[in-house]
């Protein structure tokens, strides 16, 4: 299965999440809003078991958000982790 990537940055913080093929359109949509007031609810995939989940971003502390493609073959041992 392909999946994509959600990358968000902020002050001293970076998230990698996955998303499903099926939640990538959503996902894009949703990251125009960096810097605003608004609240987002992003369908991702929990890294630990692979079911999905939603996470909530506070876009105003989002400097940075991109949706990267990725395949099924890529090692993700990083999803969901601050770097």
């Amino acid at each position: 299965m392909t999946m994509a990537y959600l990358m968000l940055y902020g002050d001293g913080w970076t998230q990698r999440w996955r998303i499903a093929a099926e939640n990538e359109t959503a996902v894009r949509e949703e990251v125009g809003h960096v810097g605003t007031d608004s609240t987002g609810w992003l369908p991702v995939v929990d890294p630990d078991s692979g079911a999905g989940a939603t996470v909530v971003v506070a876009w105003r502390k989002v400097a940075a958000a991109v949706v990267l493609g990725g395949g099924a073959e890529q090692s993700d041992d990083s999803a969901g982790r601050y770097a």
